[in-house]
């Protein structure tokens, strides 16, 4: 049993993975469903905005967008930029070029990792079997 302390609040609980406890999760899950509910309702709203009306740390609505939880309309400077190439993005840790190329470096590797040229041959029949003895 792994014991900590919150991250938020300070107090004790037991360890599952957040670095955060049950109360303060909760709690975080409200402000994030408040903090989507007043970004539908003001279009381009920005960032330093919603932490002002909401008071709501610019880092931890930093930290949603990066996790793909929250998402502002097309065009708002969120001040979250690609990790590989710096470029601003919308959502996520990688913009859409940089998730293309890493998507296709992948795909190459895997490709390159199948032999290649090798088949199976289906036409013989598999003789051998399995034998068990018989205890009389």
């Amino acid at each position: 049993m792994d014991i900590r302390n919150c991250r938020v609040c300070g107090k004790m609980f037991q360890y599952v993975g957040q670095p955060i406890c049950p109360n303060c999760m909760k709690a975080m899950e409200d402000k994030l469903q408040e903090v989507k509910k007043y970004i539908n309702e003001h279009d381009h709203v920005s960032v330093r905005e919603v932490s002002e009306k909401l008071d709501v740390t610019v880092k931890q609505i930093h930290r949603w967008i990066k996790e793909e939880r929250l998402m502002f309309a097309p065009g708002v400077d969120t001040g979250v930029v690609c990790t590989k190439c710096g470029m601003p993005i919308e959502s996520g840790t990688l913009c859409k070029r940089c998730k293309e190329s890493l998507k296709d470096a992948l795909t190459d590797a895997y490709d390159r990792s199948k032999p290649k040229g090798v088949a199976m041959d289906t036409t013989r029949k598999d003789t051998a079997r399995m034998h068990l003895k018989r205890y009389e």
